[in-house]
């Protein structure tokens, strides 16, 4: 990956640049009736709608994770879709109204239900979605269990109209976007948190959106992940995003150094993992015997980080086998 360049703020009347702290709450739409969501503004026209860190709930309404948006001369350019039809209608209007730019093309930086179940929403408008060549494969071949799964646990009247859309522009590199007189760059870094991530730097204010290669104070899904290449990704974010903000998939926008606890995550699962592999360690007993205290206050830790031991050590199993 290329260093990135220092982004510039002018704080004068022209409002360069808006303080990334300052937060609003805005209603997302009609169809959420009194709920909002809040819209953190993190530079000159980059927003972030902030998602629960939880899993799906009807209480959440299935909206986990945060959706990025960034406001060009012309159009807007939404990253990821939200976790329904009527979750994606709901951010398209929002995003629109804060922005005042048509959305001109949706990002998907990972193939997760919370980023991709909304697609059809934009799809509709005929706004088109674009994703890694690998996420796109693995949303057509799996996402109609999640969406079964999500309408079980949400309910059919949160998932009306729902449907699976895989992603109709695919790229298979990273390189330049020009859209809605924004530019952008789309980084895969290689097989991390899955293997086709993507994650999407504004060039003007130097902002990263991260997806699901970051999480903050939430317990990271090893299931698609490589780990050795996640925390390549990682440390590649870290040198890309220099001193600008990134915004993870989950939790608050942070700076750089924030990521060292996510890759410690990683790595520290892995190393205890391959220890009682190599000790003989039965699968039933590996959960509590991987237990990390370190972790142990983030978010999903129970149930998440059990899971991601039980899917290690299968991987590992696997691995021996094949030798």
């Amino acid at each position: 990956m290329k260093h990135a360049q220092k982004g510039s703020c002018e704080r004068s009347a022209r409002g360069r640049c808006t303080a990334w702290l300052s937060a609003v709450l805005v209603l997302a739409a009609a169809s959420f009736g009194a709920q909002a969501q809040e819209v953190r503004t993190v530079a000159r026209g980059v927003h972030v709608f902030i998602g629960d860190s939880g899993e799906p709930t009807p209480a959440n309404r299935g909206m986990v994770g945060n959706i990025g948006f960034v406001v060009g001369e012309t159009g807007t350019v939404m990253i990821n879709a939200g976790a329904s039809y009527r979750h994606g209608r709901a951010l398209l209007a929002a995003a629109e109204r804060i922005g005042g730019k048509p959305v001109v093309l949706v990002v998907i930086t990972q193939p997760l239900q919370e980023f991709v179940m909304g697609a059809a929403a934009f799809a509709d408008r005929g706004i088109p979605v674009l994703a890694h060549r690998a996420s796109a494969e693995l949303v057509a071949a799996r996402c109609h269990n999640c969406l079964h799964t999500l309408r079980q646990l949400l309910g059919e009247d949160e998932m009306a109209g729902t449907r699976v859309l895989p992603p109709d522009r695919r790229i298979d590199a990273s390189g330049p976007l020009e859209a809605g007189g924004r530019s952008l760059e789309l980084i895969h870094p290689g097989w991390g948190s899955s293997p086709g991530d993507l994650a999407v730097r504004d060039l003007e204010s130097g902002v990263v959106f991260a997806g699901a290669l970051v999480s903050i104070g939430r317990i990271p899904e090893l299931r698609d992940g490589d780990p050795a290449g996640w925390r390549k990704a990682l440390a590649d974010l870290q040198t890309l995003a220099g001193a600008e903000l990134i915004v993870p998939g989950y939790g608050p926008p942070v700076r750089a150094g924030a990521l060292d606890a996510v890759s410690d995550y990683i790595g520290d699962t892995e190393a205890r993992v391959r220890a009682l592999f190599a000790d003989d360690t039965p699968l039933s007993a590996m959960v509590p015997a991987a237990h990390l205290p370190r972790y142990a206050g983030w978010a999903l830790y129970q149930p998440l980080h059990g899971r991601n031991v039980q899917l290690r050590y299968l991987a590992l199993e696997r691995a021996s086998f094949a030798h």
